[in-house]
């Protein structure tokens, strides 16, 4: 071995230069040995000193407690969802009983929840019982979304029926044209008071004196006002639409309306009087629908007068709402 791989030293007990052996492990034992105790004694400083260092262990403790307090937001949350679930099945109870009103068939509970999968989603790092509590959030969230868009979607539907059944109420023959006395039976085959012949008879006679006032019985336009040459005398004829026809026979020559002239329930068309082939003064009332005479005391509201029973259809429309 070369004299330059060698260290020596002076000994003064000799008086001559002896070798140190083992000079480099014994070198790197000491420099690596200094290394990891300098390290050591400024890790524990750092951790003493509250890591002035700024190592990291500051922030990886202040993840820790975000994260702590965003798990408990989380489950604050999911309270509120539960009680906004809760409104949204009072709102779906409240929705049976408006189509069930406006006539329209009810949405039961599994279309109300159908298509609600249980899909998981990738929250980046949330691991563990973080990410179920975010998956389970995330899909009650999409259920409340889709059930609310349910339920928008039908109270549309409620609205716009509403107000097609407002629309044909208004335009069906509902009230007693005038105030006066019928017979029940009046309609259908009978003898012929005047001709003393068997006849169907198509309307209902409500005897009453000359000059009573005629409403008409629902929205509509007036198709046919004035004199006749068959037995009917003065009649009025008017169109509500939806199929329905009403008319109105023996009039007086009092008639206050013209053809195309549009009236509403109870506006007063004409008084009635005794023209045509009749016995004693009256008015002759027909109910049609879609050509089909029929018994116009199944749209009577009720066997009262006018006014009542405009008061109380008009109670009723309200409690419709």
């Amino acid at each position: 071995m070369k004299k330059k791989d060698k260290l020596f030293y002076y000994s003064h007990e000799t008086g001559k230069f002896r070798e140190i052996p083992g000079y480099r492990f014994k070198g790197f034992t000491l420099f690596f040995g200094s290394l990891i105790f300098a390290l050591c004694t400024i890790l524990i400083a750092n951790h003493v000193y509250y890591n002035i260092l700024d190592l990291g262990y500051r922030r990886a403790a202040f993840i820790e407690t975000e994260n702590k307090i965003l798990r408990e937001q989380v489950k604050s949350f999911e309270g509120k969802l539960n009680q906004v679930e809760l409104t949204l099945e009072e709102f779906a109870a409240r929705d049976t009983e408006l189509r069930l009103f406006v006539d329209l068939p009810t949405i039961d509970e599994d279309t109300r929840r159908a298509g609600v999968g249980g899909a998981s989603y990738d929250f980046g790092i949330a691991a563990g019982n973080s990410r179920e509590l975010l998956n389970r959030t995330h899909r009650w969230l999409e259920r409340l979304e889709r059930e609310l868009q349910m339920q928008r979607v039908s109270f549309a539907e409620v609205e716009k029926k509403y107000e097609t059944n407002e629309q044909f109420f208004r335009h069906l023959p509902a009230i007693k044209p005038a105030d006066g006395r019928y017979n029940p039976n009046g309609f259908g085959r009978r003898r012929h008071p005047v001709l003393g012949v068997m006849h169907v008879h198509e309307g209902l006679d409500i005897a009453c004196d000359v000059g009573t006032p005629v409403y008409a019985t629902a929205d509509g336009v007036v198709e046919l006002a004035g004199r006749t040459n068959g037995g009917y005398g003065r009649m009025i004829v008017i169109n509500h639409g939806y199929g329905y026809k009403t008319l109105y026979a023996h009039l007086s020559s009092t008639i206050k309306v013209n053809r195309g002239t549009r009236v509403k329930r109870g506006d007063v068309i004409a008084l009635s009087g005794r023209s045509g082939l009749v016995s004693g003064p009256h008015l002759h009332y027909e109910v049609i629908h879609n050509g089909v005479k029929q018994n116009p005391i199944d749209y009577f509201f009720d066997n009262i007068d006018y006014h009542n029973a405009m008061r109380d259809f008009a109670d009723d429309i309200k409690m419709r709402r």
